[in-house]
């Protein structure tokens, strides 16, 4: 009878015990009900970032099949198109695929050989250097240009050997033509998912000089992101009115008159991720094409899932409409120039500079000017030649002009001060003396050498002056040999020889001194007109103006 109450102190003393324990292991703040929540957070946590990154692998998985249903559907239109199959078509083992951070391809025309050259001389590097930034960088840049309306014409020739010469463009199965831009833009981004595993797609305009290192640290930022859109995003007015440039037929579509687009990059540069360029891939015959490229991608993505990125740096072009660019990759080493007219300047660009900047009107291709004069150096020197044996000529013409006088004991003193003619011609000698130094000196100096226009100009007003001063001499010279009976005027050089003689040598002198600028004025002009396209005869203009 006395074990119940021994049992009842023992469960006593285990509940005091246990609640002795209890309190010192709250008063220690270790409290097991506590730390079991506290456990339980933890792996909830664990567990929600599992998910995340199964999720992002999955997406990632899937983003590899589409890419692979690409190239598959690539390939069979070319099979049935009846176009060989190029290697780079073939689907590859995605274990074995190279993978690249972007792909860029460089919108070109057949008309525009002087800005690829600007572009091929500024930001994208050659032969060897293009194939080690993309080995290192995995960094891919093509020109992207399709075919004329005349297969097989003097256009597609021309590029086919500029391409075996460069070998940096990618050839679409596309004909080109201002209006089916849209067109071109979808199957660049289609082919370009098929031949590349990249991170990023890029199209940029030829007319655009980017810098590589800052566009590619910009990319990279945003790789771990499945659909990104990147660009400089805008919404400009709906143009309704036929005849304006970048009028929209369809401008029924965007409601009321007076609306605007929906958002969307501008059409100089842009960069879409590789879910956004297999989606195009594999839609690409539903997907809808309005009358401007840039509108056309922007419509695409509407209803996607798309994360739109506005990058202000991507923005091409300022209110001056001047830019800054370089290259700082170690990698990638580029000459710094300056350039105008739908070209590039390319200047030290600093850590905050822009990605990419609009070619203006007012600037133009100074890396043009210093590549003539490397590529034809006697021209160089036939200049400067020229420049500076005008000088001492204008100086002996002068001298001559000046000091001309002769007395006759029956006629008196004549001296040059007598004659207008003889006056100007010495004012002019002195114009010419003085700007034949000046632009002598300036030939050898970069930041003048380059002002093509200054030179052409100046030339043509001096040789303009010299001709006027030669005639106004030659009138005088001849009155002085032959008179004019018709007026009653006597010839004066037997009376005043040596003086007709001197003012003879004074003008074979200043003859030779307007022909010295007449072949200056042409070598300027050159130098000023090579920067253009040469014109196209009929047939090629009518090639072109078809693409």
């Amino acid at each position: 009878m006395w074990t119940v109450p021994e049992a009842e102190d023992k469960v006593v003393s285990r509940e005091t015990g246990f609640k002795n324990e209890r309190l010192k292991l709250i008063s220690e703040g270790c409290d097991p009900i506590r730390k079991d929540v506290k456990r339980e957070s933890k792996d909830i946590l664990g567990e929600v970032s599992k998910t995340h990154h199964a999720i992002q692998t999955l997406d990632k998985t899937i983003s590899n099949l589409e890419m692979e249903l690409a190239a598959a559907r690539a390939m069979q239109e070319s099979i049935m198109n009846g176009s060989p199959i190029s290697d780079d078509l073939k689907i590859p083992e995605s274990s074995g695929k190279r993978k690249y951070l972007m792909v860029v391809g460089i919108n070109t025309a057949f008309s525009s050989r002087k800005r690829r050259d600007s572009v091929r001389a500024t930001w994208m590097p050659q032969g060897e250097e293009r194939k080690k930034l993309e080995e290192e960088k995995g960094i891919i840049m093509r020109f992207v240009i399709g075919h004329s309306a005349t297969s097989g014409g003097i256009l597609d020739r021309a590029i086919e050997a500029e391409d075996r010469k460069h070998g940096d463009f990618l050839r679409l199965e596309h004909v080109e033509g201002y209006l089916e831009l849209s067109a071109k833009t979808k199957t660049y981004f289609a082919t370009a998912a098929a031949l590349w595993d990249a991170d990023f797609y890029v199209k940029v305009d030829d007319d655009v000089h980017v810098n590589i290192a800052t566009l590619g640290a910009t990319l990279a930022r945003h790789r771990s992101k499945p659909r990104v859109y990147i660009g400089c995003m805008k919404s400009g007015p709906v143009l309704a009115q036929k005849g304006v440039r970048y009028h929209e037929p369809e401008y029924w579509k965007f409601g009321e008159e007076g609306n605007r687009y929906f958002r969307h990059a501008t059409g100089q540069l842009y960069a879409i991720s590789k879910d956004l360029a297999s989606y195009i891939s594999i839609n690409q015959h539903v997907l809808h094409k309005y009358a401007n490229e840039d509108v056309s991608l922007g419509s695409w993505f509407i209803g996607l899932d798309v994360e739109h990125i506005d990058d202000r740096r991507l923005c091409c072009g300022t209110t001056a409409r001047l830019f800054n660019l370089a290259e700082s990759t170690p990698s990638l080493t580029i000459s710094i120039v300056s350039g105008k007219l739908k070209q590039a300047t390319s200047v030290l660009l600093r850590s905050t500079g822009l990605a990419a900047e609009f070619a203006t009107f007012c600037l133009q291709i100074p890396s043009r000017m210093s590549s003539l004069d490397s590529q034809k150096p006697v021209l160089k020197l036939v200049d400067s030649s020229l420049r500076l044996s005008v000088i001492p000529l204008s100086v002996a013409t002068i001298w001559l002009t000046v000091t001309n006088k002769e007395d006759n004991s029956i006629y008196g003193e004549v001296k040059f001060s007598n004659f207008l003619g003889l006056k100007y011609v010495v004012c002019i000698s002195a114009i010419c003396a003085g700007y034949a130094f000046l632009a002598a000196i300036a030939t050898w100096i970069r930041c003048l050498v380059t002002k093509a226009w200054l030179f052409f100009v100046s030339d043509q007003i001096i040789a303009y002056l010299m001709v006027t001063s030669g005639a106004a001499v030659m009138e005088i010279v001849y009155l002085a040999y032959n008179g004019d009976q018709k007026v009653t005027w006597s010839e004066a050089c037997s009376s005043y020889g040596k003086f007709c003689n001197r003012m003879k040598m004074a003008l074979i002198l200043h003859a030779i001194v307007v022909c010295c600028f007449i072949v200056l004025a042409v070598i300027s002009a050159y130098r000023v007109f090579s920067l253009f396209e040469p014109p196209l005869s009929s047939k090629d203009q009518l090639e072109a103006e078809r693409s």
